[in-house]
């Protein structure tokens, strides 16, 4: 796997190795998809009972809870962490401190390596394995083992797109040129609450926990988060994603769900609405109740959580990858995401939203309008 001149991992052959056997390609999730059965899936939203788990998660540590329970029963949990270089890659935990290195969204590809390999391995031995990752992930993964196990429980996610690494590494570079030295990065961090998620960065992993951040900014003026939410800068295949679908071959999919139409547990700390694919997962999620709050939601509000909308190829693709990777950060930045006035004005009106808890309000707004139908 080599990146390409946007910064994405592709597959390359060694054609003095090849002999057209096609096994690659009948594996392949990009050209083979693996196709889901039909499945009802049932609705829950859920959270974690442990309120420092859920703040350190996206949404409602949902995740974490599966997680537990995996480990609990001596198994290894695969997903996506982020390196001291601040780089995304998917690794292999097997205690429960370590799952807090895949808590909290990475909004840029993640290298999968050898962990299918090793995934199958476990999975052979009759080891407990949890594998997290995108849908296209998780469709490769079964593509590469070739059949279910037992103790296998598959968690993708819904999924947008996934942005560009070399886009990525560009903006770490522009911001350290502003901030300085910086290690850690969270893309949804709650100290502003689950409703004003915010991109933060920290000096170190220990200043994160103190809540000393040396940046903040919310997606109306991040940079990287403005590009990643526009579809400026994501993979060419996600324009044709066929993994965005209301079927999914795993055995969970975890989202945000912001209105749940509970007031209890609408508290602004993250709530995860999870589908349940599978007899086994309903199974897993019925064994880990203990560590959840757990509501039933009903499937046909929780549809349209599960599809989301594909992002369109936008006219100035190629030329900003080709500024992309010529041109200096500050001015890459300042060209394709401008921190204008414009910008600045949406900043502290949202920030001022927030300071006023305005938020609970316009909240209360929402569910009134999305719950009396």
């Amino acid at each position: 796997m080599l990146p390409n001149e946007e910064g994405f991992l592709h597959p390359v052959v060694d054609e003095d190795l090849c002999v057209e056997c096609k096994a690659c390609e009948k594996v392949c999730p990009g050209i083979m998809a693996a196709k889901a059965e039909g499945n009802t899936p049932q609705a829950f939203i859920v959270q974690h009972k442990n309120d420092n788990i859920r703040y350190e998660s996206t949404s409602g540590g949902a995740f974490t809870a599966i997680a537990e329970e995996i480990i609990r029963r001596g198994g290894v949990v695969f997903g996506a962490s982020m390196t001291d270089e601040l780089t995304v890659k998917h690794i292999c935990v097997n205690t429960i401190e370590g799952l807090a290195s895949f808590r909290n969204s990475k909004y840029v590809q993640s290298e999968i390596g050898n962990n299918y390999t090793e995934a199958k391995e476990r999975l052979s031995q009759g080891q407990w394995v949890c594998f997290s990752g995108t849908p296209c992930q998780i469709n490769g993964l079964y593509k590469y083992l070739g059949k279910d196990y037992d103790n296998l429980i598959a968690v993708d996610i819904v999924c947008k797109s996934v942005p560009s690494p070399l886009v990525f590494h560009k903006y770490i570079e522009f911001k350290k040129g502003q901030e300085g030295k910086f290690s850690d990065i969270v893309f949804r961090d709650k100290k502003r609450g689950f409703l004003y998620c915010t991109m933060a960065h920290y000096l170190t992993r220990d200043d994160r926990k103190n809540a000393k951040d040396i940046y903040r900014r919310g997606s109306e003026s991040d940079e990287w988060l403005r590009l990643f939410l526009s579809g400026k800068i994501s993979r060419h295949s996600c324009m044709t994603c066929p993994y965005q679908t209301a079927q999914r071959v795993g055995d969970f999919t975890l989202g945000d769900i912001w209105e749940t139409g509970n007031s209890k547990l609408d508290d602004n700390r993250g709530t995860t609405l999870v589908h349940v694919w599978t007899k086994k997962g309903a199974e897993f999620l019925d064994n880990i109740q203990g560590n959840i709050r757990l509501r039933a939601y009903p499937i046909e509000k929780s549809r349209g959580a599960v599809r989301m909308n594909t992002i369109t190829l936008r006219p100035d693709r190629k030329k900003l990858f080709e500024d992309a990777r010529i041109m200096e950060p500050e001015a890459f930045f300042k060209r394709y995401a401008p921190y204008n006035a414009k910008v600045k004005l949406m900043q502290i009106a949202r920030y001022t939203i927030w300071r006023l808890n305005l938020h609970n309000t316009i909240r209360h707004i929402k569910h009134i309008i999305i719950h009396r139908r």
